[in-house]
């Protein structure tokens, strides 16, 4: 099992907001020093629902293979699509939104 990187006292972040399945939700994105997203703060719009805590955890894990090592296309390409390809869950959104991210100048 690959260590966890230790993340800089000081890091670079961003907020976004997007949707999936009809609900709202609002992420915050930490960076390592290399720019790669190294961990993922995830709140539903309903705060204290059962969505809300399913966010968090999802976030908690995100972070966690981030930080050993696994990149956003890795993830991306082990997890669940519709047939239309868009994600089916809220953790393939939420890929997908970090993987515009990196896309992104």
């Amino acid at each position: 099992m690959n260590e966890r990187c230790r993340l800089p006292n000081r890091r670079g972040a961003i907020a976004l907001q997007f949707s999936h399945a009809n609900q709202w939700y609002r992420a915050h994105v930490g960076f390592f020093a290399s720019g790669a997203p190294a961990e993922l703060f995830l709140d539903a719009a309903k705060p204290d629902s059962t969505i809300d805590g399913f966010a968090a955890d999802a976030a908690i894990l995100i972070s966690l293979l981030l930080q050993r090592g696994s990149s956003i296309a890795e993830i991306g390409h082990a997890l669940r699509r519709t047939p239309n390809g868009t994600a089916a869950s809220l953790i393939g959104a939420t890929i997908d939104e970090l993987a515009a991210l990196e896309r992104s100048p």
